[in-house]
């Protein structure tokens, strides 16, 4: 089989086009014709080495890790799929025309979701369905911002927001993207790179703050997170690429109430039920078209290096999905 793999830690352009042996899958396993795989910023961190998952795999390895398709093949011990089946899920090596996952991490995929649109679920409804719902328990009603909005867990977590209720702000560092999130239905959007985002939140909620903050870069939308929010309010922060070392002064916590959450998704006790939201209302309400997840461009596995160059630019506008 095609596989997009590599062989040392030097970014996106050490990705390369190998044929692969096919291997049967392992006890809990599942192996899937791979019909369609998400990109993800933590694929971008693999080619450098600095994605906890991935250090300690062996290299060669191949890319990806969410994918949907059809089971091909299932090993012992596997009762709930069969040859045939349409699946969707966390997987290893996703970016091939083969991919293996664990029965526990795979779920039934729906004839009314495509697998492209399948494909650009797992990753990042996982991660805003574990942000606002196991998290920060977000109500019908409450403020949420978004900061930024405009890749594929903002975008996420955008519908998702206004699926529940939420009245989400979001951000983006251009007008056209600012446009396309309130498409999305983003009640209000801020322009990061003429606007402050902090003092545009106080004025959309009448100096109140919201009362759930969602980082996705790190050290600078962090910082605008912790000016932004309402006492009693929660931050979840789940992206650094704007940097690690994101200042937690006390004064802005002390009395104040708020908590903070720093996630990773695999790492989590929530992620099984992270999971059964995917399951039981992003999917279902995807089917139903109340979400339409956002896709940027669609590559084969040659255009793999240049869609992760392209994320490591911050020049996206939802997912990019990889067709084997």
């Amino acid at each position: 089989m095609k596989a997009a793999r590599i062989y040392e830690y030097s970014g996106a352009t050490a990705v390369q086009i190998d044929e692969v042996e096919v291997l049967p899958p392992g006890p809990g396993e599942v192996r899937i014709r791979v019909e369609a795989a998400g990109i993800n910023n933590s694929d971008l961190q693999t080619t450098y080495g600095t994605y906890q998952a991935y250090r300690n795999q062996e290299l060669p390895c191949i890319l990806g890790q969410e994918a949907a398709g059809e089971v091909d093949a299932v090993g012992l011990g596997v009762k709930e799929f069969v040859p045939g089946m349409r699946v969707v899920g966390r997987v290893r090596g996703a970016f091939a025309e083969m991919a293996y996952g664990l029965a526990t991490e795979l779920l039934p995929l729906a004839d009314e979701v495509s697998y492209t649109v399948a494909a650009s679920l797992p990753i990042v409804y996982l991660t805003a369905g574990m942000a606002l719902i196991h998290k920060a328990n977000i109500q019908p009603g409450e403020w949420v911002l978004i900061h930024p909005g405009s890749g594929g867990v903002g975008t996420a977590a955008i519908q998702l927001a206004h699926l529940l209720g939420a009245r989400a702000i979001a951000t983006a560092g251009n007008q056209a993207k600012v446009q396309r999130l309130l498409d999305l239905g983003a009640l209000h959007g801020i322009d990061y790179s003429i606007q402050d985002v902090a003092s545009e939140v106080r004025r959309i909620t009448d100096n109140s703050g919201v009362e759930v903050a969602l980082d996705g870069a790190g050290k600078v939308t962090f910082a605008d997170c912790l000016e932004a929010i309402a006492n009693n309010g929660c931050i979840i922060s789940y992206g650094t690429t704007t940097g690690l070392d994101a200042a937690l002064p006390l004064g802005k916590l002390l009395g104040r109430n708020i908590t903070v959450y720093g996630i990773a998704l695999w790492y989590n006790s929530d992620y099984h039920s992270s999971l059964a939201t995917l399951r039981n209302l992003v999917i279902p309400a995807v089917a139903q078209g109340k979400i339409q997840p956002t896709i940027d461009e669609i590559v084969n596995l040659e255009g793999v290096s240049g869609a992760l160059i392209k994320i490591q630019n911050r020049d996206l506008n939802g997912k990019i999905i990889v067709v084997p």
